[in-house]
């Protein structure tokens, strides 16, 4: 696994009449040209499938998000068996709806909301992955002992900084080692899952307060949610002590 890569990449599916496969590319072009210049490289299915030795090694390359326009999962399929398995591979039907995505493009302008939405949904999974490559290159630098950490980062179990946080964790995930305080709302969630981004981001827009702590920065925080409330996977929501929705809004996690 590459420990920490200069750039994240990015594939989106190649859906050409489908109102996914046009917002999935769009949000992609987005993210390359506008929100993540520089930090995220992309390259289209196509040129993948028929490119050179070293475009079909670009998932080796660059660890990957693929963005599908539907559930047929096209990209995702096509990068696991002509290059190297995605770190994470996202449905735009899982974010807006499945019957929405394929639905056929009537006025790309009509489409800018949906793009705005799954924009900042797949900046955060991006930018959560790369805070975990931070914390790998951390503990490489650090070089202070064997083993692999458990939180999906490639880094060594001392040094990834999963425990202590990193300066690219939120301020109010950096100190936390025990169960934060029971009033208000916290919101577990672990790094790519973008059923996580996407619920923060609702709460974001609604103006709602609450403290996000991440389950792969810290192990306490995937064991209570397991053995308090119930819940293998995430977002779990915790409202003054109790669980009150686990996954997004249609219980995806």
């Amino acid at each position: 696994m590459i420990v920490h890569p200069k750039t994240i990449g990015i594939i989106a599916c190649c859906g050409s009449e489908c109102t996914g496969g046009y917002i999935s590319r769009a949000v992609a072009a987005r993210i390359v040209n506008e929100l993540r210049v520089s930090k995220v490289v992309t390259i289209s299915l196509p040129r993948l499938l028929i490119g050179t030795t070293n475009e079909k090694r670009f998932s080796m390359n660059h660890p990957t998000i693929t963005l599908d326009g539907c559930a047929k999962a096209c990209a995702r399929k096509t990068v696991e068996k002509y290059c190297f398995k995605p770190i994470v591979g996202i449905n735009i039907g899982d974010l807006i709806g499945e019957k929405e995505v394929l639905a056929s493009v009537n006025g790309a302008h009509r489409y800018m909301s949906e793009i705005d939405k799954v924009s900042g949904i797949i900046t955060h999974v991006l930018d959560s992955v790369a805070a975990m490559y931070e914390k790998a290159k951390a503990a490489q630098n650090n070089n202070c002992g064997e083993g692999t950490c458990d939180c999906g980062c490639g880094g060594s179990s001392c040094g990834c900084g999963c425990e202590s946080g990193s300066k690219d964790a939120p301020v109010s995930d950096q100190t936390i080692t025990s169960e934060p305080n029971r009033d208000g709302i916290v919101i577990y969630t672990k790094t790519g899952c973008p059923f996580c981004a996407k619920v923060l981001q609702e709460y974001r827009e609604k103006g709602i307060s609450f403290q996000e702590v991440n389950t792969s920065v810290h192990a306490w925080a995937k064991k209570l949610c397991i053995e308090r409330y119930g819940s293998d996977k995430v977002p779990v929501i915790v409202r003054d002590g109790v669980a009150i929705q686990i996954g997004d809004a249609d219980g995806k996690g």
